[in-house]
């Protein structure tokens, strides 16, 4: 089953950031992880071309909530959003991108980590169940659009 589109489309936004006060905490986070490559296989390509990423994510009572999240960065292994509530580490969820063909891409992953950033905002990291072609999604290479 599609857990994004099983006909109620209702995605919560639990962020209700202005364009302004998005731009201002990317760039802080951007200032924040300056030179941060951990136990990264991949490097990580910016990826704000989406206003809003629609994920779904599994709930410790086995049911699935849908929210519309702000996508920050993508790999071949992962990407990495912004929400405006904290999600369990482990947590089974999907992530719905378009490719640079309009072609849509249902992806399964696992929440792998959340932090609080500020006020409500955390930063999530989600680990695809299987690698993708990063190029598929961000054309040129730029990410940001």
């Amino acid at each position: 089953m599609d857990h994004l589109s099983d006909g109620t489309n209702q995605l919560i936004d639990t962020l209700h950031l202005s364009d302004e006060q998005w731009r201002t905490l990317s760039e802080k986070l951007d200032r924040d992880n300056l030179g941060v490559t951990g136990k990264r296989r991949y490097q990580r390509i910016s990826y704000r071309k989406l206003a809003q990423l629609a994920i779904a994510v599994q709930q410790p009572n086995g049911e699935w909530a849908k929210y519309v999240v702000r996508s920050r960065d993508l790999s071949p292994s992962g990407i990495g959003f912004i929400h405006g509530t904290y999600i369990h580490p482990g947590s089974e969820c999907r992530v719905i991108l378009k490719d640079c063909h309009g072609q849509v891409a249902c992806l399964n992953g696992v929440i792998k980590c959340c932090r609080l950033v500020e006020g409500i905002a955390h930063n999530v990291g989600v680990q695809f169940n299987e690698e993708i072609n990063i190029a598929s999604f961000v054309g040129d290479g730029s990410g940001d659009a």
